[in-house]
């Protein structure tokens, strides 16, 4: 199975980066794994914070996250 690396800038006073490898068929469920799994601390856990943390993820102009695949 495909392995995703996945780092987040958590929001707040911290500033903290998150990294995990996730295992996983796709990107996109790479991304919504993590998203479960890591930032209920930020986002609801629905689709609306799903949506939300997606939205600053891939923020053209500062994005708080990064994906790519591993070999």
């Amino acid at each position: 199975m495909p392995k995703f690396s996945v780092v987040f800038l958590a929001p707040g006073e911290k500033n903290q980066f998150i990294h995990r490898i996730i295992e996983s068929t796709d990107k996109d469920s790479a991304l919504r794994t993590f998203f479960t799994e890591e930032t209920t601390e930020f986002y609801s856990n629905d689709e609306q914070g799903y949506y939300y943390f997606k939205e600053d993820f891939f923020d053209t102009s500062n994005p708080s996250g990064s994906i790519i695949p591993c070999e």
